[in-house]
């Protein structure tokens, strides 16, 4: 008999760490990082050990106890498990990724070379460029790893042994996107080869579970949900996913493909559920809404610099800003590091912008763009495309910044350019209070730099707390979320009918009680760690 029992993602937004077993099959459906609970104990300055791999994260609940499933290398000689009774001993024999989000698939990196990790072209090329670019330890380790050697008893230290995942890749024809990848500029050879096996074969099957990945819509590229035909069960999970974005069409295939073959069990995400008041039902604004928001603002700005704060890893919104930047005049310019995300999208899309030179895009030249390789492999690579701060200082009404708080420093070095400029943001809301915390730094850079800001306003709340709010008249509709809204996940939900469903990815679970009052559909709420019968 079937079962599935998460381990994290129930409460809270992101974090998902779910397995599903039938018979002697197991199945991982993601493993991201919790960073609510990772901010319980850590914050910028306070990190988990790296000298002692694992310990710290499965002391602290970071990390299921999962014996088997974890790298041997991580574990100090002194501490590692073999002989605790609770822990579960049966590797399993893949994980399923449905996005290159971190709070799905942060945690990958901690799990074992040789499980197969099944992901879509477009997710590995995520992950690929943020090991790439990332500072951190082997929780940055998806796509390759770097072994780690006992120091002594306790510590550990890294080799130069370097090891490919294995990786399986969702897809008709990943092979020219692998030999793309082979020849990027920006691999570093002494890290290992990147090679995912052949593609999954379609439909795929993993031992008794035979799987069905399924595009949908949501904020970076390359989502998928999964529909998992077990022995005498049917289980879904949708993953992240939306309509209103441009491949609103692919979630609106697979509400008709889950109403056609009806699970057992839907596993399915509720981010904006109890949404705030003035949309808890109403329209999601779309990618046209933001274009013409932030031209119509962008335009107010003749002569001066705009910030454009987003993840170049939301290709759509980069889409967006540049046609807002070519109806203005203006060119956007990436930092490095998301100039080297888009060069490798575009190896697996070719129609995803990646026209970084003079007439298109630019990058901004960072004083700290010597000291990583794969940075200065696209210096090498663009070099005509590169602009020195003295440059957009000189012509600050020619430019959109994209930027985000975690570029911040580099106002620095543009002071001269942003007095009366626009800081735009066009990203997701906070999500608990070290969130928050972080557009209370970022109203303290943009004053400091002498900048407006659109898109959230900061507020004191009835204890006295600044806290951000986006829901102002004056700052609505320069983003658009990457999930869909209370009404649109009811109607996924009453569509596929499920017999029971299982709220995942939420701060409010409960909510599906009431919205699912009156019908047939059971709702699940999970306790962490314990089964779930199928």
């Amino acid at each position: 008999m079937g079962a599935l029992t998460v381990f994290d993602g129930h409460d809270s937004i992101g974090g998902t760490k779910m397995l599903l077993t039938d018979g002697a099959t197991r199945l991982l459906l993601d493993f991201g990082t919790n960073y609510r609970r990772m901010g319980q104990y850590y914050e910028e300055f306070v990190k988990p050990r790296p000298s002692r791999g694992l310990v710290d994260y499965l002391a602290l609940g970071l990390l299921p106890p999962l014996r088997g499933f974890y790298r041997e290398d991580l574990f100090p000689q002194q501490d590692f498990p073999h002989k605790d009774e609770e822990w579960d001993g049966v590797p399993p024999d893949a994980v399923l990724v449905t996005h290159g989000h971190l709070d799905h698939a942060g945690a990958v990196g901690f799990l074992r070379p040789e499980l197969p990790v099944v992901m879509t072209p477009m997710t590995l090329a995520l992950l690929r460029s943020w090991q790439e670019t990332a500072t951190g330890g082997p929780e940055t380790e998806v796509t390759y790893l770097t072994r780690r050697e006992a120091k002594d008893p306790r510590l550990l230290k890294s080799s130069e042994n370097r090891e490919t995942r294995v990786i399986w890749s969702l897809g008709d024809a990943p092979d020219p996107f692998v030999e793309r990848l082979r020849e990027s500029p920006y691999a570093n050879p002494k890290r290992g080869s990147f090679e995912p096996r052949d593609p999954c074969p379609a439909p795929l099957r993993v031992g008794s579970i035979g799987l069905d990945a399924r595009p949908v819509d949501h904020s970076v590229y390359g989502g998928v949900a999964y529909i998992l035909d077990l022995d005498g069960s049917r289980v879904a999970y949708s993953g992240d996913l939306r309509f209103h974005g441009e491949h609103g069409s692919d979630t609106e295939a697979l509400m008709r493909r889950l109403e056609d073959r009806n699970p057992d069990v839907l596993v399915v995400e509720g981010t904006r559920l109890g949404s705030s008041p003035e949309e808890p039902l109403g329209p999601s604004p779309s990618e046209a809404t933001v274009k013409g928001r932030s031209l119509s603002k962008v335009r107010e700005y003749e002569g001066r610099l705009v910030v454009a704060d987003f993840g170049p890893r939301n290709v759509e919104r980069l889409k967006t800003f540049r046609e807002v930047a070519q109806e203005t005049g203006r060119q956007l310019v990436l930092v490095p590091k998301d100039a080297h995300i888009l060069d490798l999208l575009s190896r697996v899309d070719p129609a995803i912008p990646h026209d970084m030179d003079p007439g298109g895009m630019r990058i901004l030249r960072e004083p700290t763009l010597q000291s990583r390789a794969p940075l200065q492999r696209i210096e090498e690579r663009y070099s005509d495309a590169f602009l020195d701060p003295e440059d957009i200082a000189a012509t600050p009404g020619n430019w959109i910044l994209c930027f985000s708080f975690f570029d911040a420093n580099d106002l620095v070095d543009l002071r001269k350019a942003t007095p009366g400029g626009l800081w735009l943001y066009s990203s997701s809301e906070a999500h608990g209070e070290e969130q928050e915390f972080d557009f209370v730094r970022l109203q303290a850079w943009t004053q400091w730099a002498r900048m407006k800001v659109v898109g959230f306003r900061l507020e004191r709340d009835r204890e006295g707390t600044l806290r951000p709010r986006f829901d102002h008249p004056e700052d609505r509709g320069y983003h658009a979320s990457g999930h869909a809204p209370e009404r649109d996940l009811v109607e996924l939900v009453r569509r596929a009918n499920p017999h029971r469903l299982i709220p995942i990815h939420t701060e409010t679970p409960r909510a599906y009680d009431r919205l699912l009052q009156g019908t047939r559909i059971q709702v699940v709420h999970p306790v962490p760690g314990v089964p779930i019968s199928l």
